[in-house]
């Protein structure tokens, strides 16, 4: 009687493990676009990403050549520095919201999260269906 309560005891552990596994793969499944983009992102030598801040009150730039990364905002001077790579481990939250075409060209819209140790970044991404590239970018 002993065995059979630990097996049984054993089998559920196994099922109560594969289930909350199921649901974190399902949620890393709805980021996987999303994070294969900024994966590409960060490996393109040549990107310009036109975006705006929280409200649409700030918008911005940047132009990312090899190495480096020229910004500005609005009629603001550019600056340059060294080309800042988009982590891809932070990503969280994401959500397909649709289709849009932007200046002609066909994007999905995405929204999703990135902590970080001051706050959470709220993103909406255009992302190019035939490039797989960011066209438009919002941030909160």
């Amino acid at each position: 009687m002993i065995t059979k309560k630990v097996g049984l005891a054993t089998a559920l552990a196994v099922v109560i493990y594969i289930g909350l596994t199921t649901f974190s793969l399902a949620a890393d499944d709805l980021c996987a676009p999303v994070k294969a983009m900024v994966g590409k992102y960060n490996t393109e030598p040549k990107i310009r990403v036109v975006g705006a801040g929280h409200l649409g009150a700030i918008y911005f730039t940047d132009l990312f050549v090899d190495t480096k990364q020229w910004w500005h905002s609005g009629s603001q001077p550019w600056h340059v520095k060294p080309r800042q790579y988009a982590p891809t481990n932070n990503i969280e939250n994401c959500k397909h919201l649709g289709n849009e075409t932007i200046n002609g060209v066909e994007t999905e819209v995405w929204t999703y999260d990135r902590p970080s140790y001051r706050q959470t970044d709220h993103i909406r991404m255009w992302v190019s269906v035939d490039t797989r590239l960011p066209v438009k970018s919002a941030y909160k």
